[in-house]
């Protein structure tokens, strides 16, 4: 896959995810500066909002509107990645307000790499493509988003449609009268 960095076309290195198959793990570093794994099936939705830099206007603007959207959700665990240094990271986090969101790090491409979002080459390389990976209790990838552009902004209401769909779906299991009736 590819996308265009200023028009110009840029590979994307990393195997492609799509929705349907399952969200692979992947290792990143906390804000703490601890390591952790992010993906798979966990408790309550997932998403993941991959920016480039928060040092760019459009990385810093979607981070503060995901922080204000999701502040009504609390049941999505949101996390943006980045390969921002941790001391920035950091320092952003607390400037801009930004409490709704984990912003964690992909020091060593871990995730881009197993999401097929790192960039391959140009005056972007090794950093993230702009993308959201909305996984669900299931630990499936139900929406998936890869700006073609890397200065265009993501679609946050096809994203917050996606989210509010999935919180709609009952948790799977069995009721009672489906267990009497077997």
């Amino acid at each position: 896959m590819q996308i265009t960095v200023h028009g110009t076309p840029t590979p994307l290195l990393g195997k492609e995810q799509s929705t349907g198959k399952e969200a692979p793990a992947a290792r990143i570093t906390r804000i703490d500066g601890t390591q952790n794994v992010i993906g798979m099936i966990a408790p309550t939705l997932q998403l993941f909002i991959v920016m480039p830099s928060l040092k760019t206007e459009v990385c810093s603007l979607g981070a503060k509107r995901f922080n204000t959207l999701l502040a009504s959700k609390p049941k999505v665990k949101a996390t943006m990645v980045t390969t921002d240094a941790l001391e920035f990271v950091q320092g952003y986090m607390t400037q801009e307000g930004i409490e709704h969101l984990d912003v964690v790090i992909d020091h060593d491409r871990n995730f881009g790499k197993k999401y097929g979002v790192l960039i391959g080459e140009g005056k972007l390389k090794d950093k993230l493509a702009r993308a959201l990976f909305l996984i669900d209790r299931e630990g499936q990838i139900v929406y998936r988003e890869i700006v073609g552009e890397i200065v265009d902004e993501v679609d946050y209401d096809a994203c917050i449609a996606a989210i509010d769909a999935q919180l709609a779906i009952k948790k799977k299991g069995h009721t009672h009268e489906d267990w009497m009736s077997v």
